[in-house]
């Protein structure tokens, strides 16, 4: 029988829980107690019936001692936590090989002791006289289970399929730091099988000393009202070693006015990060593609405006190198000016080229246009007036010149 399933019966009949590791010793106690009004449930794992407690209570427990996934007393100790099972008799099977001692359970509540060997002789008749003696005192059943009861089992289910239907991951830990609650989102996230997270600790879902840090903040004032926190961006650890960014809220559960245990919502940010990178690239992309064009527009104005001042002084230039002898001081002073401006000429070139937003360092420690860089294009042959200066200084030239 899986875990936690039900036999088909009516909710009149008694539930008794058999909590034990070992399959034999699970099949031979529900073949002493299974009957018409009475239904047996099976657990290998006392940490899943712990939790099914929740859900549903028994009307008898039978404990196996062997080694089950967490210790006996854990179980026992349901008849503290929850007042609903508080008189629900626990009756012990015991063995040679068990890890816990039958004086040890007893001292923890156990009602009633079978040895192994004596289950199929002893257990029917023990089980029996501990359920009359339940009825007794608890009154008559109503309809196998207490109105109170009823109530409780329809919130309990109601929260329970909220958490397991929300897309957020909600992990919650005791105090000592074990996992009780791990739902389907957190699996999700995460990477754990509920089966796997409930009772380990919680400090393994963080980088070293993060759960510590959290628990910190969650106590103080830091992030908001003391004993929660609210969307505050962290990392949580996948189970393959993978550091997963989330937002995690997360609070403090007292009862009594005691710190019992905490629980934390998480989200998962990896799809949100990878849309605010690409929404960063675009907004990159526009200003650069924003750059380019006002550069473009620039060096093209700056380039028209200053070709028509350069080509008129290179025509007069030639035109007074002409009119003076090479031995002359007048003819060496014009040359100058004359290669000079033809440098001029180059730069406006370039500047007229220019159609990517280039820099390079420059004194200071500023940024200028790299005009080698961002004219480094295939020319484009211009007319009329966003024709190269040189071009149009040696055309002009040479009409004077005719």
């Amino acid at each position: 029988m899986d875990e936690g399933e039900q036999n088909d019966g009516e909710d009149l009949q008694e539930l008794v829980w058999v909590v034990d590791n070992r399959d034999e010793v699970i099949e031979r106690v529900g073949a002493v107690l299974r009957g018409d009004d009475r239904r047996v449930e099976s657990f290998t794992d006392a940490r899943k019936a712990v939790l099914h407690a929740r859900r549903e209570m028994p009307d008898l427990i039978v404990l196996g001692l062997a080694e089950n996934t967490i210790d006996p007393d854990k179980l026992l100790a349901l008849r503290g936590e929850f007042e609903e099972v508080a008189d629900v008799p626990v009756i012990a099977i015991f063995s040679d090989d068990d890890v816990v001692t039958i004086e040890e359970v007893i001292d923890q509540g156990v009602v009633d002791a079978v040895a192994l060997e004596r289950l199929e002789a002893e257990l029917d008749r023990r089980a029996s006289w501990h359920l009359r003696r339940r009825d007794a005192r608890s009154g008559p059943r109503q309809g196998g289970l207490s109105n109170r009861k009823l109530s409780a089992l329809r919130t309990f289910e109601f929260l329970t399929r909220v958490i397991e239907a929300s897309p957020n991951a909600i992990v919650a830990a005791r105090r000592d730091g074990e996992i009780v609650l791990f739902n389907p989102a957190a699996e999700k996230i995460l990477g754990w099988s509920q089966a796997e997270a409930l009772g380990m600790s919680v400090r393994r879902l963080y980088p070293s000393g993060g759960a510590k840090r959290i628990m910190k903040l969650i106590r103080s004032s830091e992030e908001g009202e003391p004993g929660k926190i609210e969307s505050l961006r962290e990392v949580v650890v996948h189970r393959k070693g993978e550091l997963i960014p989330v937002e995690i809220s997360a609070a403090l559960v007292h009862e009594d006015g005691q710190e019992v245990a905490t629980v934390g919502v998480f989200t998962d940010l990896r799809q949100q990060m990878k849309m605010e990178e690409r929404l960063q690239e675009a907004m990159e992309a526009i200003e650069e593609t924003q750059r380019q064009a006002v550069v473009a527009e620039v060096a093209g104005a700056a380039a028209h405006e200053l070709n028509q001042p350069l080509t008129s002084l290179l025509g007069y230039v030639e035109y007074l190198r002409r009119n003076f002898d090479e031995s002359d001081g007048v003819y060496r002073a014009v040359s100058t000016i004359h290669d000079d401006a033809t440098r001029i000429a180059e730069v406006v070139r370039k500047i007229g080229r220019v159609t990517r937003y280039r820099t390079r360092d420059y004194a200071g420690g500023n940024q200028i246009v790299d005009l080698e860089e961002a004219s480094s294009v295939e020319e484009v042959h211009h007319r009329g007036d966003n024709a190269p200066a040189s071009r149009q200084a040696s055309r002009i030239t040479q009409g004077e010149g005719d």
